[in-house]
């Protein structure tokens, strides 16, 4: 299923300034030589929330052209692996109020969020460690790129080839990324990358998506190389039933984060996702296939049991938890 192109997350003004330059010499004089490109597996996971599940992925480290970071950054089209995560369900207090299809942001913290890449907003970009605000102001763009790729792109949302994301990643580690979407080592299954639901579990009311959250830009070294890390953190509200069946209609919270670490190296900028988490609410706890397969009003019962407090979904504040266990969610 295909949908028309989200609008450009970034303006004119933004789109202009969006350009890696080379370091000057006495920038190159403070960079260290190459670093080694290599895949570094972290211990991460899915969580899920029978209202929620997390991701956490294996590393790579991309190279990538400048202008493949530029022109994929700013025109992309919206075609509408990590160990295992913690997992939720739901907590209710009291009367669920009904979600019409007409506005099903209504009643939650949604209502107020922008609406699909519109949500994305960098903070103004200021000189970093080696990197000037020019070359912040790229990062910014391309890690924005990488997140709608990963979470507004309607193909990859409902299960089809996640095409956005493998240009987005670049053609050094294209193969790789897709050659290991559905691994069977978790460690390694890039599948965790992305925002997708299980085929046939899903389908999306509307074609609003509503995002909220933020990044930030700050001085990292890795193996020897000075660069620049962008955290983010952001929320990703869908409204989604079960297909076919209206009555099923809720809200699917996916809280995506973590952190992406850029360098230049003559003329290339190479990016290294060094964490990248997909927590999503209310999703079951039982499936770890990589997907994510909702969790509806009239879902059959889970094996996996929830613990621990209620989480809010909504609440960008609440740390995640890093191991793999069912947890509580107050529902979306």
């Amino acid at each position: 299923m295909s949908g028309e192109p989200e609008a450009p997350m970034f303006d004119d003004d933004f789109i202009k300034g969006a350009s890696f330059t080379e370091p000057s010499a006495r920038e190159r004089a403070r960079r260290p030589g190459r670093l080694e490109r290599r895949r570094i597996a972290r211990a991460a996971g899915r969580r899920t929330r029978r209202d929620g599940s997390r991701m956490k992925t294996a590393v790579t480290v991309l190279a990538v052209v400048v202008a493949m970071a530029l022109v994929g950054a700013l025109a992309w089209k919206v075609r509408g692996g990590g160990a295992l995560s913690p997992e939720t369900a739901s907590v209710k207090k009291g009367p669920v109020p009904a979600i019409g299809a007409a506005n099903p942001f209504e009643g939650s913290p949604a209502a107020s969020y922008a609406d699909g890449a519109a949500g994305i907003v960098p903070p103004p970009a200021k000189p970093v460690g080696a990197f000037s605000a020019r070359n912040v102001v790229a990062a910014y763009a391309n890690t924005g790129h990488l997140l709608a790729a990963s979470a507004l792109d309607r193909q990859t949302l409902l299960g089809g080839s996640p095409d956005a994301f493998a240009a987005a990643v670049g053609p050094d580690e294209r193969p790789d990324f897709v050659k290991r979407l559905n691994d069977h080592d978790t460690g390694q299954r890039t599948r965790g990358w992305l925002v997708t639901f299980a085929p046939h579990t899903a389908e999306l009311v509307g074609r609003t998506i509503k995002v909220d959250g933020g990044m930030s830009a700050h001085p990292v070294t890795l193996q020897g190389a000075h660069g620049v890390g962008v955290r983010f953190d952001y929320l990703f509200v869908y409204p989604i039933q079960r297909p076919g069946a209206p009555r099923t209609l809720e809200r699917l919270v996916a809280r995506v984060s973590g952190e992406v670490f850029y360098y230049l190296r003559s003329g290339t900028m190479h990016i290294h996702i060094a964490d990248w988490s997909v927590s999503p609410t209310p999703a079951r706890c039982d499936v770890r296939d990589g997907f994510i397969h909702p969790s509806y009003g009239d879902s059959a019962p889970e094996k996996a049991a929830p613990s621990g407090r209620p989480l809010d979904p909504y609440d960008r504040s609440d740390p995640e938890p890093k191991n793999g266990k069912c947890l509580r969610s107050t529902g979306t």
